[in-house]
């Protein structure tokens, strides 16, 4: 079945993408976008959400603290490992082993897991992360192992987190690309998005206040608590950050024409960070275009071919998935793309990933999925076939457009006659021939010995019958001669 995979994988490379690989990219420096405005943060990035894309970096894998952003990383692991109706409540530990950013609970109080996020995400609390931290972990240092555990599977390499709120500690770092990943990762989940994205929220009363509590988002972005100054239209959410030792941190998502790009700045500076974090939005919605790979691959196509199997059928046994994304400079073409494939870790249902690349830069993966199409073949018996798929699709094929056959009756020679070899690799192909070959000459022989039997019989019975004539005349003979005598 590998050997299938990578034959399709082959074929969809020669139909839809030679021109791509056969054509050489230009050098990065003479087409890639410039950040016109000076970024003065110490780290800064700009990633495309939807394919991983970085359109902007700047000292991406240097470690800075990031402060109150690590709570993206807190909300979206209590978001999978919670239901948002749980009742956390607050210990001593989560009301006086924690400060700054506060939403003024007391020891026993009891709120919604949804009201904690909410507190966590809008008003960067400090006591509702850990009382979180508490809850979803059963224990704190049980949480944050859950915290680096996750960061790694995301493909984390360069940071470490001691705590769930982001308060001073010299072993808690991150780097601009490890933020990026886990702040991709957390808007891609749709309780995330919403949570993030919400300017006000209230907090009914708990047991131990009885007047509700009033939540507003600090990212002025997005609200303007403080002032209209730095909202940005296009603003969909994210989450700010400050400690004395990390200076002003920030995680901004904005949506325009399709797109969802994010930022992560680092070590900044108030109010000039607003400012930065615009001017890279900017820069990523006027420069570049989001591409379906499964789109621009078929217009590429100039022969018209549109079916890459080797599986006799009429519809295409693999597909380009149709989600599948890339994204490119508007300036560049499609065709000057590069693509390698990738066989290792797919997800199911998929034979391969195609990994485009425009000069230096990665642009996206559009993965070649399996489709429903059937292959028109007979299912057969032999031993050989170890492809279950392909024997379902056999036996499907043989119900639908196969004449009915009675199986008792049919011989076995007629079964080798129907069988079709079109979809099955050269190695199997050769090992049913000799099976094959080797019961035909068996059958031959117990055929041609049964005969010969037969024939041998009968020359033996007619020798017999002709030895009892000759013995039966001389015998009657004898008998005359003896009445004459007489």
């Amino acid at each position: 079945m590998k050997k299938i995979k990578k034959i399709i994988c082959l074929m969809l490379c020669a139909a839809f993408f030679m021109p791509s690989v056969t054509v050489q990219a230009k050098k990065d420096k003479d087409y890639w976008p410039k950040v016109s405005e000076k970024i003065t943060a110490k780290a800064a990035i700009l990633v495309d959400v939807d394919t991983g894309t970085i359109l902007y970096e700047k000292n991406v894998e240097k470690r800075y603290y990031p402060a109150s952003i690590t709570k993206i990383l807190t909300t979206l692991l209590a978001i999978e490992n919670s239901s948002m109706d749980e009742i956390v409540t607050f210990s001593e530990d989560s009301i006086y082993k924690t400060e700054g950013s506060r939403i003024g609970r007391d020891v026993g109080e009891k709120m919604t897991m949804e009201e904690c996020l909410y507190a966590i995400m809008l008003e960067s609390s400090n006591e509702s992360a850990y009382a979180v931290a508490e809850h979803v972990g059963g224990s704190y240092d049980k949480f944050v192992k859950m915290m680096n555990q996750k960061a790694k599977e995301l493909g984390c390499t360069s940071s470490h987190f001691c705590n769930p709120h982001g308060l001073p500690d010299e072993d808690h770092y991150v780097t601009a690309r490890d933020m990026a990943v886990i702040s991709r990762a957390a808007y891609q989940n749709e309780t995330f998005q919403t949570i993030c994205g919400t300017k006000r929220y209230v907090i009914p009363e708990t047991n131990k206040h009885n007047v509700k509590t009033y939540l507003t988002n600090h990212h002025l972005m997005l609200y303007p608590r403080d002032t209209a100054a730095y909202l940005y239209d296009y603003c969909v959410g994210g989450k700010t950050g400050y400690t004395i030792a990390a200076g002003s941190t920030l995680v901004t998502y904005a949506q325009k024409d399709g797109m969802t790009l994010l930022t992560v700045v680092l070590s900044a500076t108030s109010p000039e960070y607003w400012g930065e974090t615009r001017a890279l939005f900017e820069f990523g919605f006027d420069n570049f275009k989001l591409c379906n790979a499964s789109e621009y691959s078929q217009n590429m196509n100039k022969e018209g071919v549109e079916k890459y199997d080797t599986l006799n059928v009429n519809e295409p046994y693999a597909k380009i998935d149709s989600q599948s994304k890339i994204m490119l400079p508007k300036t560049a073409d499609f065709s000057k793309t590069d693509v390698k494939f990738n066989y290792k870790s797919l997800p199911e249902n998929v034979l391969a990933q195609l990994e485009y690349s425009y000069g230096k830069h990665k642009v996206g993966t559009a993965n070649i999925v399996r489709t429903n199409v059937t292959i028109k073949q007979q299912k057969s018996s032999s031993p050989k076939e170890t492809d279950t798929e392909v024997k379902k699709a056999q036996t499907q094929n043989a119900a639908s457009n196969e004449p009915e056959q009675n199986s008792k009756n049919a011989t076995f020679l007629d079964k080798i006659k129907s069988f079709r070899l079109d979809s099955i690799g050269i190695e199997v192909k050769i090992g049913i021939g000799v099976v094959a070959a080797l019961l035909l000459i068996l059958i031959l022989f117990r055929i041609s010995f049964h005969r010969s039997y037969v024939l041998r019989q009968k020359i033996a019975r007619r020798r017999s019958e002709r030895k009892a004539s000759k013995q039966y005349v001389i015998i009657k003979d004898n008998t005359k001669r003896r009445r004459k005598r007489r």
